[in-house]
This record gives structure tokens, sequence and C-alpha cells, in this order.
């Protein structure tokens, strides 16, 4: 299986590096306070200024864009009212070609986030289709009748909290929303339905975008027959998500056919690339299914089992080794540590780790990211060693999408890990380019240490390290492409694994203990490698394998074939 990943050729998205961008957050270009295009297009030579010797970008080779279509905000664009325009919010068409041409000359690709499994209620289709049962787009939404003795359609919960079913006082009916009440969930039943978002793929397509992160990519089709999710064994709260099987309401076998159908639609442009969020209850080897049995699905389904690992080399290792056992040959594996619906690594794993040592881990989990086989996904700030912002006041939180249940809980806000990009030490950490304006989230504490301008001048930041690593990569067919394969089978300090490839084989030693070094028994040639980099070595410098990693030592080596 992996023998045919080491000899085929490899897309872009197979051999890149994407970065998430929260544009509410990213940059502020008009002074307001709120992170907008202008913003992100004044900062695209810190990610990528074209110069494959740059001095202080980043070198990320495309961009993934959360939401920037027309919406009322409710759910920080997850609500969108109109596909085919921008949220003034973030500015307008004109400022979106301008970043697509301006990402374009700086061979940075540009990935829109495709919100399709709901609008937001206040979208037209949504207006039309509540004015009765017997208007043009009256079947576009999922609308049911309680049966007699039942005060909803059936069982299903809201992902955020509650029941999943809404009543409209207009229509005399529920409508069905698997997140927030304001987010309907579309009948991907009707064809209607499916040609309306087809021609919204068309449209961006058209423009010039690179390809689409589907939002909630597993749960397009629902039962058509409405039927209750079994409640899982043993569960007595009937109010929480978690306690159901979500048989009829996710990841149905139709779910599939419209992941292939909007695949095909990308087929016919050149170069485009379609990534999933599959939201499957961490289920690996479901998600994996989402590439498609002819490999005609997504080219990267987003999954979620590595980020919720816990912070320990046997677990990590585990389940790399699944993804390698269950992607097909033809097929590509996706990984990634944050993103903006989850807290940060940092402030997952330092928190449960005995290790005080932030920066060690940083960067131990930077190399692990960017040297196993598959795509990674950053996510802004990461290269900063950002963490999660826990002390924003109740009245600056953000996150209105979150609801309590009927049981009274609440799902944590997700705002900590969508705080102001930290670029300096000026006011606001430079979000607003030096203006003080208060920020549409509070920037963490820490930036005056923890930020651009400061890190790319000291060269051992974690930043400074991403920008190595990633310019290794770039320069590497092994870690680009090459196999993996593991020299520990059952790893408790340390992970050390190949990468190989026709011309070279790269070597990554990662040792996560932090009181002494551990022995590096791999059965090797030990003598005439090269130091790629190395938190301990010389880098360029020719030398035998050592007998022991040293404490939180990173290292990769090298040696060409002949």
């Amino acid at each position: 299986m992996t023998q045919a990943n080491f000899i085929r050729p490899h897309r872009w998205w197979e051999t890149g590096v994407i970065y998430q961008i929260y544009p509410l957050t990213f940059a502020d270009g008009d002074g307001d306070g709120t992170g907008d295009l202008r913003g992100i297009i004044q900062r695209l030579d810190y990610l990528n200024d074209g110069d494959p010797k740059s001095r202080s970008a980043l070198g990320v080779d495309a961009i993934w864009l959360s939401p920037i279509n027309k919406s009322p905000m409710i759910d920080n664009g997850y609500d969108i009212v109109d596909y085919q325009d921008i949220c003034p919010t973030f500015g307008t068409l004109a400022d979106f070609d301008e970043l697509l041409a301006k990402a374009h000359d700086r061979g940075i690709k540009i990935i829109l986030d495709l919100v399709v499994n709901h609008t937001s209620n206040q979208h037209p289709w949504f207006v039309e289709s509540c004015g009765g049962q017997d208007n043009p787009k009256a079947d576009w939404y999922l609308w049911q009748t309680p049966f007699e003795g039942r005060d909803r359609p059936n069982n299903w919960q809201s992902y955020f909290g509650g029941s999943g079913w809404t009543y409209c006082e207009q229509r005399e009916q529920f409508y069905f929303h698997t997140f927030n009440s304001n987010q309907p969930d579309l009948n991907w039943q009707n064809p209607d339905v499916r040609t309306a978002v087809y021609n919204i793929v068309r449209f961006w397509l058209d423009r010039g975008v690179d390809g689409f992160r589907l939002d909630a990519s597993s749960v397009y089709s629902k039962d058509p027959y409405f039927r209750d999710n079994p409640l899982k064994y043993g569960a007595t709260d009937k109010n929480d998500y978690n306690n159901y099987h979500h048989l009829y309401d996710k990841n149905l076998p139709d779910n599939h056919q419209i992941i292939r159908e909007l695949r095909a639609i990308l087929e016919t442009y050149d170069n485009r690339v379609l990534i999933g969020e599959t939201f499957i209850d961490n289920r690996l080897y479901d998600s994996v299914i989402f590439h498609g049995v002819h490999n005609d699905e997504l080219h990267l389904p987003i999954t979620f089992e590595f980020p919720f690992s816990p912070w320990y080399p046997g677990y990590l290792q585990r389940e790399i080794e699944k993804q390698e056992k269950v992607t097909s040959p033809d097929a590509w594996p996706c990984y990634f540590l944050d993103n903006h619906d989850i807290p940060r690594h940092l402030s997952r794993w330092v928190e449960c780790s005995l290790c005080v040592d932030s920066q060690a881990i940083a960067k131990a989990a930077a190399t692990l990211l960017l040297t196993i086989r598959g795509t990674p996904l950053l996510y802004y700030g990461q290269e900063l060693g950002m963490v999660d912002n826990t002390d924003i006041p109740e009245e600056r939180l953000q996150d209105h999408a979150v609801i309590k249940s009927e049981t009274g809980e609440t799902p944590p806000p997700r705002d900590g890990a969508r705080t102001p990009m930290q670029w300096d030490d000026s006011p606001q950490a430079g979000f607003s380019f030096g203006k003080s304006v208060e920020p549409w989230l509070p920037v963490h504490a820490n930036y005056p240490e923890v930020n651009v301008q400061t890190e790319l001048a000291d060269p051992d930041s974690i930043l400074n390290f991403y920008r190595r690593l990633l310019q290794v990569r770039q320069h590497s067919s092994a870690l680009q492409a090459g196999r993996w394969r593991p020299l520990i089978h059952y790893p408790h300090e340390h992970l050390a694994y190949l990468r190989e490839a026709e011309t070279e084989t790269v070597l990554v030693a990662i040792n996560f203990a932090y009181e002494q070094p551990f022995t590096l028994d791999a059965p090797l040639n030990r003598a005439g490698w090269h130091v790629l980099m190395s938190t301990d070595y010389e880098t360029g410098k020719v030398m035998a394998l050592p007998e022991h990693l040293q404490a939180f030592e990173v290292s990769l080596w090298q040696q060409h074939h002949e």
C-alpha cells in the first residue's frame, strides 16, 4: 500500500502546507477592530513572499479562509445569507479578487470554507420556505409535524445543545437544525437544492479559488423517514447529543453520493482540492471512507483522532499507524493540531503533561506534524506558540452559537482559540497595524513576548523553528511524499521513524522526556548522516547517529541514495 504512494506523482495539496486563517482575528486592515480581507492582503508576505530564501516569511503553500460570505454573523460567518457575496465585515468582492490575485502572485493557493449543510434563517431561501407548504421553496429545508402525543418530530438533538427542532409559527411546522436554531439544515434530497449549491461551487471556481473545505460534510443527508436515533446503552440523559447513536441524522450512505457530485464538479477544473470535516465522532475507520471507494470523494478528509490524542508517544504513533493502515494507495492522509473549534494544542498538552517547557512541546509537535506522511494543516498563531486566552470577560465573548441544553449545561465557548494574531508588541499586538482600537476579541496578555516581530529576531524561537522546518520540508522529497516507517514499535518516551524516497532517507527522532536522555536503539547503519536540523547539533554536519537522544531533543538526519 505505501509502496504505491512511494512512487506515484503527487499533487500540490499533498506536498504543500495549508494555513488556516480565522478572518475575524487575523489582521485588521481598516482599523475598526475586526479582521478583514485587506488585513490579510497586507500580511501576505508573512505567509509567503515568493522568495524561497526569505528571512521573514513562514513559507506556506495555501491558505484556507474560515467563512467570508455575507452573514448576520450570529455564528461568526457559519450562518450565510448570500453565498455569492462577501460579508461587509470583511470587505467586498473586489477585495476578495485582489486577495486572490496577490496570493497567486506569491504562489499561495486560496481555499474557501463552503458551508452548505445549512444556511442562515435570514437567507432568502429560508424566508420563502417559511411562507407556507406550497411555495417553490417549501421543500428546501427539513420541515416536519410531530405525531400526535409528541412535542417534537423526533429525538434528534442539536450539536450545540438542546433539541434540533424549532417551531415556525408562520408555517406551523418544525424545522431541523444540526447546529443552532438560526442555522436550518438544507434538504439535500431536493434536486433543486443540489443544483443551487452546485452553481455556487462553480461561481467560486470560475472566480479562481483553488478549492473548498466542506464544513460538517458528513451531515448533509438525513433519514427521509425521520426515525428516532437509538439511545446509547446505559445512557439516561436524553437531552445529551453524545448519548445517541446518530444513525439517522449523520453519515448516511447518500451523503457520499453528494460529495461525489461535488468532487465531480471540481474535476472539471484544473488542480482544485476538496477537503472535508467528517465530523463523525472520532471514528477513523469511518472517516477514511470519505476518500470514496474509487477515491472520488474528498481529497483530504479531516479527522480528529490525532489532535485529540494524549501527548504521549505511544498514543500519537498509534494514530499515525492506524491512518497508514486504512488509507488506500491512491488516497492521502491529512493531519492537524489546532483549529477554530478546539483549544490550541499547547493549551491541551502542556496542562496535561509533566513537562512545563511549552517551547519544547511546541517544537516537538511541529516536528511531528510536518514530518509524518500527509498534508499538514496549520492554524494561525500556532507557529508562534499561541495559547488559549482563558481570561476573556463574559461580556466580550463572541461565540453566540453554543446554547444551554435543557439540562442547563452549556458547551464551552470557542473564543479562547480565536483571539487576535499577535504581530508585534505595539498596542493590541499590532492587530490593527499599531492602532490602539479595541479588537473583536481581547488579545492574549502574553503578546509582548509571543509575537511575530519578537520571534523573528530570536533564532531559537518557535516561529523560526517552524520556518526552518518548512524550508527543510520544501526541499525534501522524502518529507513531502516519501513512505513513513516507524523504528520503534511501542514507544514510551520518544518517537523515531524514517521517511523514505528514491533519492533520500530522512530519520526523525523526537525525545519527549525532560529529565534524562534515552537510547536511540534502531537497526540502522549509524555512519554518514547529514544533520538537516536539530535542537542539539549543527545543521549540515556529517556525523554518526548518536547513541542517545538528549532531553527534549528534536533531530532530523538525512542520507542520500546512490
